[in-house]
């Protein structure tokens, strides 16, 4: 659980979240966030749950069991929307060539992002038809 409290305070962060904000959104207290991001404590299954679910990560990343993270939007039966597709892109803060993505390149990442989307759907109903 070491890597937990180091990936809740990054994402927490990256979403420029105070521990209280991020409290409050997912029902808890101040203090358990606090102690989760000290590694005094560890969250129960439910907790990891909901804060994934907040994140749009999966508890395989929170826990650190995997580097990089799927959202959790990705593997559900409808697209992406645009809300959720911006709270992804901020919290992967992709850049290219040492500079921030511009509001075009947003753009075509998220376009991008729907056509990737739409065939690895296409792909997982295949493999239900085998």
């Amino acid at each position: 659980m070491s890597e937990f409290k180091n990936r809740l305070k990054e994402l927490r962060e990256n979403k420029q979240l105070s521990r209280d904000e991020l409290a409050k959104a997912v029902k808890l207290s101040y203090w358990a966030i606090a102690k989760y991001e000290i590694g005094e404590r560890t969250p129960d299954l439910d907790t990891l749950h909901r804060l994934a679910d907040f994140f749009g990560v999966s508890v395989d990343y929170l826990l650190g069991r995997s580097i990089s993270f799927t959202p959790s939007w990705w593997y559900r039966d409808a697209p992406p929307t645009d809300v959720e597709l911006d709270e992804f892109l901020k919290t992967a803060n992709i850049w290219f060539d040492g500079q921030r993505l511009t509001e075009d390149d947003i753009e075509e990442v998220k376009e991008y992002l729907r056509l990737k989307w739409e065939r690895e759907k296409r792909k997982r109903e295949r493999g239900k038809e085998k």
